[in-house]
């Protein structure tokens, strides 16, 4: 039975997601086999049988490496796929809106929502489940205003316990200007005809967009892209952080702004793009170049120094002899 559940659940889901199911139904059968708490006469006298442990090392999971996630699926979008994913949403904006159709602030609101998970690095709930008081002054980046610093409320939680918070200050410029113009312009329209709840991508109907709603909108923006049909939310939190890599941030950094427990984990979401680590190379090639010329340079200054200083010149029988730095001295 096991057997047969654990081959339906892998056809289903990740297998990531199959190690942590086979995770908490292990820990369950443990508490109904432990003899302590009685539950082998129960079952006996209900179901004719005694609770068995039903996962072992051959049969399970087995977790012979940090990462254990699809590759392809969760990796940064390259500069044209950021570019072909975000470029189309302002004109398909001004469309819906020509044509008069709902859908154009559920449009914008899109634009917004996943500028937000690109330009601060959010997962899908923590996006979800924002508001608008999370957003924060910062004494020190006065030029963002009240979107300097956005405060993470539900970040994902270790098991056992609640969700992790943490303070993720505003980096991008343009990332500000977009989330400040919605903020002020588009999201109010949702609320023409009822209270402000205080969400801060809501959806028509009021209330904060469910996890599987950002699945489905991000799919409806990458068809229209043409972008690989595998590529989720999540993509753009691997984008944040590899941008960052590249724009120069420190990896401790990185690893705080995003929220993960070891730096290890931020190197597994980073995957530096090929024009950059040619750029580093170049750069690597340059200064070594330049400091070769430097001590060639110096070798030759120095020469001449030393021709100068101890120079040949002729005797009276026409031999070339050494002298001294001082010409009046002793040949």
């Amino acid at each position: 039975m096991f057997a047969r559940w654990s081959a339906a659940v892998a056809a289903a889901v990740a297998h990531s997601t199959l190690g942590q199911k086979q995770l908490q139904l292990s820990a369950f059968l443990s508490y109904l086999v432990n003899p302590v708490y009685g539950w082998a006469p129960v079952c006996r006298e209900m179901f004719g049988a005694f609770p068995a442990m039903a996962l072992a090392e051959l049969n399970s999971v087995r977790h012979s490496q940090g990462y254990v996630g699809r590759p392809s699926r969760n990796r940064p979008l390259t500069r044209p796929e950021v570019r072909a994913f975000f470029g189309q949403m302002d004109p398909e904006i001004a469309r819906l809106r020509a044509a008069g159709h709902k859908g154009a602030l559920t449009a914008a609101r899109d634009l917004a929502m996943f500028t937000t998970m690109y330009g601060w690095g959010l997962r899908r709930r923590e996006a979800a489940q924002l508001e608008v008081h999370d957003w924060r002054r910062q004494a020190r980046l006065a030029e963002f205003g009240d979107f300097a610093g956005l405060a993470v409320r539900w970040g994902k939680a270790l098991p056992g316990q609640p969700p992790r918070r943490r303070m993720v200050i505003s980096v991008w410029p343009w990332a500000v200007a977009t989330v400040r113009y919605y903020a002020e312009r588009i999201r109010p329209l949702f609320y023409r005809d009822g209270p402000d709840d205080g969400v801060m991508f809501p959806t028509e109907r009021g209330g904060e967009i469910s996890v599987r709603s950002v699945n489905d909108r991000f799919a409806h923006w990458r068809v229209l892209a043409g972008l690989p049909d595998y590529l989720c939310p999540h993509c753009l939190r691997h984008t944040y952080v590899t941008r960052l890599i590249e724009a120069g941030y420190d990896a401790s950094f990185v690893t705080e702004q995003v929220g993960h427990s070891h730096a290890a984990t931020t190197a597994i979401y980073t995957a530096l793009s090929s024009d950059y680590k040619n750029s580093k190379v170049r750069e690597f090639l340059d200064a070594a170049e330049e400091e070769a010329l430097r001590s060639a340079f110096a070798r030759a200054e120095a020469e001449a120094d030393m021709d100068d200083e101890f120079g040949p010149v002729d005797t009276a029988d026409g031999a070339s002899a050494l002298v001294t730095g001082d010409r009046g001295g002793t040949r």
